[in-house]
């Protein structure tokens, strides 16, 4: 009999103590949710819980403009209740642009914000978002018959005016040629209002300049120093003049022309600011770049998206600033990046 008694308070045991263990467990993941989505000072904002649930999808952890515009973008969001997630950022495999977005859209965030190029894929994938009661903003490249609710970016015709002027500067002689470098894929339509903007603003003089678009295929470094190189080692077609239109592409042209001594046979017109950049300005090898305000883009999409939830309208355009780097003023920008 003392022998059931004793089993019988053992099972009880066991079973008060798998209770116990449960519950800790639930009360653990509770307290993770609630830290990973509370707006505390450590969390950037200190602004209580999160209201709303953003995510964002497009850019290249690894790049330098999109690590600096997620940063504003998840601090100007903790101040206004929002959570900017780099959404896919921590997954294991690498996803699709597409394949992200209906991720997003199949867990029922409460906004998304991409930077992607247009195709009728992510035109289908915001309607969609749209018809779900999902806000969409679009940066930097713009999907406006898409039922997004707001572009940030800056205005692609200026950017490339602004890129012709510096063809312009950097051309030496009438017959030269020059490579816009179009991070895309071949499926992928080109930035075309940015190409229109040089090719028309070079059109304006009289001088006989040829310039044409090369794609460098995914936004991977890998891919981009590929072929970047193939451009330059081929010396019947080389160009005289290189415009990047991202980070990845500015840097590879920047490694490949000093590591095969093409400095002063190649001009290098890039795109943003990286310490890599700032140095190839600094030592000649880089003519100048154009930097689109990253911060200021970053804290946009959240004040777009702060205002739609909130008030079920926003601005259709969000313009972003944008500066010219080169020799005059680089020496500031680096001092800058330095602390000093």
């Amino acid at each position: 009999m003392k022998r059931i008694m004793d089993d019988n308070r053992l099972m009880y045991i066991v079973m008060a103590a798998t209770v116990l263990l449960v519950l800790s467990i639930m009360i653990g993941f509770s307290v993770s949710l609630d830290q990973d989505k509370s707006g505390s000072d450590e969390a950037g904002g200190g602004e209580g819980s999160y209201s709303y649930h953003v995510a964002m999808v497009g850019g290249d952890p690894s790049d330098v403009f999109w690590e600096s515009l997620y940063e504003e973008a998840r601090t100007a969001g903790a101040k206004v209740g929002i959570y900017a997630e780099d959404f896919g950022a921590a997954l294991n495999e690498d996803y699709s642009t597409s394949e992200l977005v209906r991720m997003a859209i199949d867990s029922r965030v409460d906004g998304i914000v991409i930077e992607t190029d247009a195709t009728e894929d992510i035109e289908s994938l915001i309607s969609q978002a749209e018809q779900a009661g999902i806000p969409v903003v679009t940066l930097m490249e713009d999907v406006p018959d898409s039922g997004r609710i707001s572009y940030v970016g800056a205005n692609d015709y200026t950017l490339g005016e602004m890129y012709g002027q510096e063809v312009l500067k950097a051309v030496e002689k009438d017959g030269a040629s020059v490579d816009v470098l179009v991070p895309v894929n071949e499926e992928e339509s080109s930035p075309s209002f940015i190409y229109t903007g040089i090719s028309e603003t070079v059109a304006q003089t009289s001088r006989d300049i040829s310039v044409s678009t090369v794609r460098t295929g995914e936004d991977r470094e890998f891919v981009s120093e590929e072929r970047v190189r193939g451009i330059l080692l081929d010396e019947e077609n080389r160009p005289d003049v290189l415009v990047c239109l991202n980070v990845v592409d500015t840097i590879s042209a920047y490694q490949c022309v000093r590591d095969y001594n093409l400095v002063g046979k190649v001009k290098i017109i890039g795109y943003y600011s990286s310490p890599e950049i700032l140095e190839g300005i600094q030592k000649g090898v880089i003519q100048s770049t154009i930097m689109v305000n990253a911060q200021e883009a970053g804290r946009l999409c959240m004040e777009a998206m702060e205002e739609y939830l909130s008030q079920r309208y926003t601005s259709e355009y969000f313009p972003v600033s944008v500066e010219l780097i080169n020799e005059k003023n680089v020496d500031a920008y680096i001092q800058e990046e330095s602390g000093e």
